[in-house]
């Protein structure tokens, strides 16, 4: 099979994914439906917090290299950053609105009483 099948079949079984577990459907939420989205957001933390991890790796690396201190903190600045918003997506995720905090915050707070999550 060729690679744009499997990329457009890929990218069609993530949208309706995340159509079917969407906080602002009306109907009540199926347990396959809170499974889903239970899965969704472990994979989702775990991915985030690997690559804040790697992130955090990274910047010991840098600074345990050769060169100036200020290229050293300029770049775990830098890094740093990406890290924190990793954690941050995968802790709280992203609203519909991508430059919103609120948007953001509002999205998690559905989620979580839409699929009676905890955390």
């Amino acid at each position: 099979m060729p690679l744009w099948f499997w990329l457009l079949t890929s990218i069609s079984i993530a949208l309706l994914f995340c159509w079917y577990i969407s906080p602002t459907r009306n109907k009540e939420p199926t347990k396959v439906q809170k499974l889903g989205a239970v899965i969704w957001i472990v994979l989702r933390r775990i991915i985030s917090f690997v690559g804040a991890l790697f992130g955090i790796l990274c910047i010991y690396i840098l600074l345990s290299s050769s060169g100036s201190i200020i290229e050293k903190t300029l770049w775990s600045i830098v890094i740093l950053s990406f890290s924190l918003y990793f954690v941050y997506v995968g802790v709280i995720g992203q609203g519909w609105n991508q430059y919103s905090l609120n948007d953001d915050l509002s999205l998690y707070v559905k989620i979580k009483k839409r699929y009676g999550l905890r955390w």
